[in-house]
């Protein structure tokens, strides 16, 4: 009985730490390329730190800090918009930040800017048919922030760095 009790708890709390687990990523730049027999991946990003890999000795535990771990993900809902490529410059800025799209925004994009701490500092949005917007960080102290884009249910967020 002490051993069913025991394995109980076990699995409950192996779910538990499982169910914790969040990947996230905050980058500046980033890509994902496969090689054409699809044999091998390979994803980067830029902005994030470098961590390390540890591997047990008989190899059937591989421990990964960081973001690029292997994550499948089953859609319940899929909402299906066309993305835009959005140029962000310069970065890192001392005054101003230009937000540059590849064609005019078709829907109203709210601009969220949080410091490192995640308080929303300033806020801006881009009205449809924009092609460029120029946001002022003159009243912001240097440091890291980082801008948030959400057109509808699309969300981009970029590193900022103010000098």
């Amino acid at each position: 009985m002490k051993r069913l009790i025991f394995l109980l708890i076990s699995i409950n709390l192996v779910f538990s730490a499982v169910a914790q687990v969040k990947q996230e990523v905050i980058a500046s730049a980033g890509g994902y390329n496969k090689s054409a027999d699809n044999t091998i991946s390979i994803s980067w990003t830029l902005g994030e730190t470098i961590v390390p890999t540890y591997v047990s000795q008989d190899g059937s535990l591989i421990l990964t800090h960081g973001f690029q771990q292997k994550l499948i993900i089953t859609s319940i809902e899929e909402n299906i918009e066309v993305p835009v490529t959005v140029t962000v410059y310069p970065n890192p800025t001392s005054e101003l930040l230009n937000i540059k799209f590849e064609a005019p925004v078709d829907k109203l994009i709210h601009v969220q800017i949080t410091d490192a701490q995640g308080r929303i500092v300033k806020n801006d949005r881009i009205e449809v048919s924009v092609l460029q917007k120029t946001i002022n960080l003159q009243d912001l102290s240097p440091g890291v922030y980082f801008m948030r884009l959400v057109k509808g249910t699309l969300i981009n967020v970029y590193k900022i760095v103010k000098l």
